[in-house]
């Protein structure tokens, strides 16, 4: 039975990843680099190993990627004018019914957690994770299972008692590793022959995990 629940952060609470588009367009405008949306599509939850690929075709895109992540968090409030334009749908509903119920609820994600409390400060409502866990500190990146076994283990749950919230290939894959339960929530992101090995399941918004959390938790 589910006893917590693990959310990423960008793309799955707040929907950084429309930002993303915005933000690295212009700047590759700035840089005079010319490449269709679909590069674009291809660099959101780009790991930074494979950025070679793209820096072959398009020289330069790699400094405009580096760029993008040190200014994101500006951008973020730039591009979302009000709190609560940023929240992915159902996001409210899903933490209320968490904290009603009450079930814990963590943040694993790979920004630094200075950055993510400002981004869940600025949901227009309050959010209390039990744990804020951040690849910053030195965990592999996903596909490795790491950060979410250690959110688990910091909220003191088995690997199994955790349900993972996910819009990434990457991050579906960590949760398959670290023996948790997973839901995809479909964000930019379509699911290839390999990521659709690991989908558990499929919700259309946060909202909906709340149907699934009544008949698993």
């Amino acid at each position: 039975m589910i006893k917590a629940v693990i959310f990423d952060m960008d793309g799955l609470m707040f929907n950084t990843e429309i930002m993303f588009k915005k933000q690295f367009r212009q700047a590759l405008d700035k840089a005079d680099i010319h490449c269709p949306d679909s590069v674009i599509e291809r660099m959101i939850g780009c790991d930074s190993r494979e950025i070679i690929e793209f820096e072959n075709t398009y020289p330069g895109i790699s400094d405009v990627m580096s760029y993008c992540q040190k200014t994101r968090v500006n951008f973020f409030f730039e591009f979302f004018k009000n709190p609560g334009d940023a929240n992915m749908p159902g996001l409210y509903e899903l933490i209320q019914y968490l904290e009603k119920k009450p079930m814990d609820y963590a943040i694993a994600s790979s920004s630094a957690k200075e950055d993510i409390l400002k981004f869940i400060n600025y949901a227009g409502f309050e959010l209390h994770p039990k744990q804020i866990v951040s690849g910053k500190e030195g965990f592999p990146s996903k596909p490795a299972p790491d950060i979410f076994l250690a959110t688990a283990d910091r909220m003191g749950y088995k690997p199994e008692e955790c349900l993972v919230l996910e819009d990434s290939k990457h991050g579906i894959t960590a949760a398959y590793k670290a023996g948790m339960k997973s839901i995809f929530i479909p964000d930019q992101i379509k699911p290839d022959e390999e990521m659709k090995k690991y989908i558990q399941e499929t919700r259309n918004n946060l909202s909906e995990v709340i149907e699934y959390l009544e008949r698993n938790a």
